[in-house]
């Protein structure tokens, strides 16, 4: 009689043959349960034995099926892996498309690892990505809010570079503001936030104008001055900046 193991993945519990050299493929009741059970981890899991041959036959098209049912349910572990994969083309055809898709779905997740790789892509125009500073600091941003240490190093590297070279376009000095502001892989400096803003608010970049309205406003980083905070609320509102409009119309509470 065949010896039973049972492993937990997630919520479930799934039953297999417990096979010393792993030759036989899951059973089909196993297939079944995973099925019935609907749960992206377990997917996910089984899907990385398949790929990797631990308990399994290894399978690289039943692994790579199993990893893309559970992002379908919105398991960033999974869609990001799946995103490295079609990078290398290692497991399966490189496809940048694909892999951009998926690590993409993972970064809109909030996984800082996939919000990182999108940052480094974005800066460096690989994977067919068109280069594009504004979204490479957002993402990198977006990471280093979350802790990831090296978008918070890349972010201190990306905004020393910035202050030798202060031509900007207007969104990318705005992102580097939000770096000042928020203390983003540099100390934080309203200041520097001022002056970046300033840059971009000057460009007409409608965000920009309203944080340096902001701080106009709270007077960080510069003297309190209402009504400058003001004109840029209402240069912002011009542009149909929602948060600036109800500045805007009532800038007595400020």
């Amino acid at each position: 009689m065949m010896n039973i193991g049972k492993i937990v993945f997630g919520t479930i519990l799934v039953t297999l043959p417990m096979l010393a050299l792993a030759t036989d493929d899951l059973t089909d009741d196993v297939f079944e349960e995973i099925k019935y059970e609907q749960s992206p981890n377990a997917q996910y899991t089984l899907g990385l034995m398949y790929l990797q041959g631990e308990g399994v036959k290894k399978d690289n098209k039943s692994g790579l099926s199993l990893l893309s049912e559970s992002s379908q349910q919105g398991y960033y572990l999974a869609s990001h892996r799946l995103g490295k994969i079609y990078m290398k083309g290692d497991v399966a055809k490189a496809d940048p498309a694909n892999a951009i898709k998926y690590i993409t779905l993972a970064a809109n997740k909030g996984y800082s690892p996939s919000q990182y790789l999108l940052g480094s892509l974005y800066q460096s125009g690989q994977q067919g990505v068109k280069k594009n500073h504004k979204t490479a600091l957002k993402w990198y941003g977006l990471a280093a809010d979350q802790g990831h240490k090296t978008a918070k190093l890349t972010l201190a590297k990306l905004s020393s570079e910035m202050i030798k070279s202060p031509e900007l376009s207007a969104s990318a000095a705005y992102e580097n503001g939000l770096n000042f502001l928020k203390g983003r892989g540099v100390s934080r400096d309203y200041k520097q936030a001022v002056k970046w803003f300033s840059q971009s608010a000057e460009q007409g970049y409608a965000d920009a104008q309203y944080n340096l309205g902001e701080l106009y406003n709270k007077g960080r980083g510069v003297r309190k001055n209402k009504k400058v905070a003001l004109q840029w609320y209402k240069s912002a509102a011009a542009q149909g900046h929602i948060k600036a409009k109800l500045r805007s119309r009532d800038c007595g509470f400020c």
